[in-house]
């Protein structure tokens, strides 16, 4: 009887390839969801990619793209009378794909003078809640006249975290979410000042004085006559201030998920430059997720050189256990090839996922989606196990 020799070969996946445990996700931008056809195009079109999260704007500005009793319904949706969140799940999870409702934080209106047309938005019931400028540009009142934010460097009228109503606020609007719809994830965007000269507004300075002792208008007031090294001590006494205004705001999320839905992944998205985050934007996404406020963070390394987000990683990566961080890749701003070279910079950077900003790029580069499948994402992968939430169920793709 001839002797057989059964051989096992172990497959090991390449490194174009990736890793068997792989987050790779993508943003989908709320114009998606205005429509059921759009929406079924996007996640058919993500299945084929071997994506296996979708993180989908559904608060885009103080609006709601899914069924809410607490939140205007976004106004380009229009006549429809779907349920884009409700939708995409369906899809999505028949298909092994996760669903991060994905929410613009403070970022509530767009720039424009035409206000929201729903009586109901708070920019209309609650225009005292919204951030005011150091040089007193209140974002809340309807009409901005000539003042054009777009040009002093803000994308848009944002809500003040120094204001408790808003914060309370916010955490009915994402209890509402994680009570109806069956998601995996709740991704923070905009959870942030737009920059520097933010927040000044009435509420946010009564508090501070009130707990501080001085106005902290007056500490960037140079002709006050303060001494420089006590306007340097109060300065940092502001920014720490302001900064933990919006760190209550992600505790409380965090604590919101644990109560009801522990197994519900809390993420954001991040400015990249640590120091920068912290003194322009209000952002300590590092404290943030070194002690576990949130599962993982996404800096937004959107640049379309190879060489500068291969810098950016590595300078981020040092502060970050391993496994918590995942790169942003902005795919909008460069060509598949830059794409597919920055998926692979971040494997060798150790990363365990990627973010790709966003769906409408591969709309609009029909190379695109394939050289993605054929080049990095060509075997299906898992989404990776959160490793300090040994509770969670491991999904498959």
């Amino acid at each position: 009887m001839p002797l057989i020799v059964f051989l096992l070969v172990l497959v090991i996946p390449t490194e174009s390839e990736g890793s068997s445990e792989e987050f790779r996700g993508m943003w989908i931008v709320r114009h998606t969801l205005v429509s059921e056809d759009r929406i079924l195009k996007s996640v058919e079109l993500a299945d084929r990619t071997n994506i296996n999260a979708l993180l989908v704007q559904v608060r885009g500005r103080g609006d709601a793209y899914y069924h809410s009793d607490l939140v205007p319904r976004a106004e380009d949706l229009g006549s429809e009378t779907i349920d884009p969140l409700s939708l995409v799940i369906r899809e999505a999870h028949q298909r092994g794909i996760e669903v991060h409702a994905w929410i613009n934080v403070f970022l509530a209106w767009n720039p424009t003078d035409k206000p929201p047309s729903n009586p109901a938005h708070l920019l209309n019931r609650h225009p005292e809640w919204f951030m005011a400028s150091a040089d007193g540009i209140e974002m809340g009142s309807k009409v901005l006249g000539d003042v054009d934010l777009v040009r002093r460097g803000v994308e848009g009228r944002y809500l003040s975290p120094s204001v408790p109503e808003v914060r309370r606020h916010l955490l009915r609007v994402i209890r509402e979410i994680i009570e109806k719809y069956d998601i995996d994830g709740i991704h923070l965007d905009y959870v942030r000042y737009p920059n520097l000269h933010y927040d000044y507004s009435l509420i946010s300075r009564a508090e501070f004085t009130r707990k501080l002792g001085f106005d902290p208008l007056r500490v960037i007031d140079h002709s006050n006559g303060s001494a420089e090294d006590l306007r340097n001590r109060r300065l940092k006494v502001w920014q720490k201030w302001r900064t933990d205004q919006i760190t209550v705001l992600v505790k409380g999320i965090r604590t919101l998920l644990r109560e009801l839905k522990p197994d519900i992944q809390l993420s954001a998205a991040v400015k990249p430059d640590v120091k920068r985050a912290y003194v322009q934007h209000g952002q300590d996404w590092i404290r943030w997720i070194n002690r576990e406020m949130i599962d993982f963070v996404i800096p937004m390394f959107y640049t379309g050189s190879d060489k500068e987000i291969a810098r950016k990683i590595e300078v981020s990566n040092q502060y970050v256990k391993r496994g918590r961080m995942f790169a942003g890749i902005g795919m909008y701003n460069q060509d598949a090839r830059a794409s597919v070279a920055q998926v692979e910079i971040a494997r060798r950077a150790g990363l365990e996922g990627m973010v790709l900003y966003s769906y409408d790029s591969l709309v609009a580069q029909p190379d695109l989606a394939e050289a993605l499948r054929l080049k990095v994402f060509e075997r299906p992968s898992k989404v990776p196990h959160r490793k300090w939430n040994p509770k969670r169920a491991i999904k498959t793709r």
